[in-house]
């Protein structure tokens, strides 16, 4: 879908409004370079923190001692704030994934920034100014870029998606299947509550990649430790 405000720019103007798409192929290119050659796994959350899914994740992470990291939704945070208390408690990372989770190539750029703004706000209590932001759905134009930029925040992309969203579900089997032939990756999941077969997908995928990391010998990090 494009925005009627780009559409009537005229092509060059859509291309730049849309030009971050292409500094998201760049980087994301380089994280699994850098994953794979590393043998990393990172585990990342988004849409939370919930009252149930959270933390069952928690827990999985404590008795495997690992650490992941968790792009917040400041309405989520401040309505499980105690939760919020306790991944930062536990030494995870965390990070702003807007207020409303607003996909910025369906709104109107104002929209957008100011979503990412109040997301930074609401989440002051754990995220600072400047902390990693991750992109509702994916999507950034120039304007979103350019609020992160003058942040000085950087970007927090995946390389695998375990397609917790998608439907039918896979097996928790392929996502562990995909990491090792990759020989690493940054794990994209969903931390909300949601149906029953969501939420257990998550914490059985979480479970099995775990074991598959100490089996292989992978590094199990934050995304903050690769940078």
């Amino acid at each position: 879908m494009i925005y009627p405000f780009v559409a009537g720019v005229g092509t060059f103007g859509c291309l730049a409004y849309y030009s971050p798409y292409a500094s998201r192929l760049f980087n994301v290119s380089a994280l699994r370079k850098r994953v794979t050659k590393e043998r990393t796994l990172v585990l990342t959350y988004d849409d939370g923190p919930s009252c149930a899914v959270t933390p069952a994740i928690l827990e999985i992470l404590g008795r495997h001692n690992a650490k992941a990291t968790f792009f917040m939704l400041g309405r989520s945070a401040q309505q499980n704030a105690s939760i919020a208390d306790r991944i930062v408690e536990e030494g995870h990372d965390v990070g702003c994934h807007s207020d409303q989770h607003l996909n910025a190539w369906k709104v109107d750029p104002i929209r957008a920034v100011a979503d990412i703004n109040a997301g930074y706000d609401r989440l002051s209590s754990w995220v600072a100014s400047n902390g990693m932001y991750r992109p509702p759905f994916g999507k950034m134009t120039l304007p979103t870029h350019l609020a992160i930029w003058r942040r000085g925040a950087c970007i927090g992309w995946w390389t695998i998606d375990s397609r917790d969203t998608r439907s039918p579900l896979p097996r928790p089997e392929q996502v562990v299947d995909h990491l090792l032939r990759q020989g690493g990756g940054v794990v994209l999941m969903h931390d909300l509550d949601r149906s029953p077969d969501r939420n257990a997908f998550v914490l059985e995928t979480t479970g099995q990649l775990l074991e598959a990391a100490a089996r292989e010998s992978l590094t199990v990090k934050r995304l903050s430790d690769l940078e």
